[in-house]
């Protein structure tokens, strides 16, 4: 008896307790653990296709420096230097001037490299070889020149045997006048015929044998005095060889020019 009375009592208790513990129906319930749902409610939302929204490209990568031709490659180094040696003149400290002055070291490197395989490329083809043809030694100058004179004769030789010198000048004029003698000594000197002539009919004492201009000026377009020519007797062709004053020297060298065309001697 007393053990059903003692269970009548427990069993009222926790009814008691449960209806102190059951919560309204408004109540807002928050659970101990987030709360997630079932799985498709969980899914991510996907975002809208706008150009705002999609993804930037990525900025163009640095070309290989090894893959860059020389002229490339140099530019890119010259705009290290420069920059530099802006950033030491700006912003003047011990470092960034050593920075700019390891770059010029740099270059100032390559310069001697080269110069080394100059030389080396020299002794591997001869032909290149400028010295060969034409020594820059002091001790050699006198054997250059005299090589140099005997083509210049033989190229007037060769000129001479074939034309004639037509000098015009004006009688009144100084320098044209001294050009005469210079014109005169060379042609004598040389063996070369020489016909003066004035143009504004004054005669030079240097060349007294000279001839008035009868229009042969004209008929040949000589506009600028003085004006020496090489004539062609037979054919009657012209052509002009020095205006103004020269030297024998240089009218040797002039020979010399027009007989080879003006090949480049060096």
């Amino acid at each position: 008896m007393k053990r059903m009375m003692l269970a009548c009592l427990l069993l009222a208790g926790t009814c008691q307790a449960m209806a102190q513990d059951e919560l309204p129906a408004d109540a807002v319930v928050t659970p101990a653990d987030p709360f997630t749902g079932w799985h498709w409610y969980n899914e991510p939302k996907k975002k809208p296709d706008t150009p705002a929204s999609r993804p930037k490209p990525a900025p163009p990568g640095v070309p290989d420096f090894r893959r860059l031709s020389p002229s490339e490659q140099a530019d890119v180094l010259k705009g290290y230097t420069k920059e530099a040696l802006n950033n030491a003149i700006l912003h003047p400290s011990a470092e960034n001037t050593a920075t700019f002055l390891r770059w010029q070291k740099f270059w100032t490197d390559r310069a001697s490299m080269f110069s080394q395989s100059f030389a080396v490329a020299q002794l591997d083809h001869p032909d290149l070889d400028y010295n060969l043809d034409h020594p820059h030694y002091n001790s050699t100058a006198p054997l250059q020149q005299a090589r140099d004179q005997e083509e210049q004769t033989q190229a007037i030789s060769q000129l001479s045997g074939q034309y004639g010198l037509f000098y015009f000048y004006r009688g009144s004029d100084p320098i044209d006048a001294q050009m005469a003698g210079v014109v005169a000594d060379f042609a004598r000197l040389r063996h070369i015929s020489l016909i003066p002539v004035s143009v504004d009919g004054t005669v030079s004492p240097q060349v007294p044998d000279s001839r008035p201009d009868s229009g042969q000026s004209a008929r040949m377009g000589i506009t600028h005095f003085p004006a020496l020519f090489l004539v062609d007797p037979k054919s009657k062709s012209f052509r002009p060889l020095a205006y103004g004053f020269m030297t024998q020297d240089d009218l040797a060298k002039r020979f010399l020019n027009v007989a080879t065309g003006f090949k480049p001697n060096f």
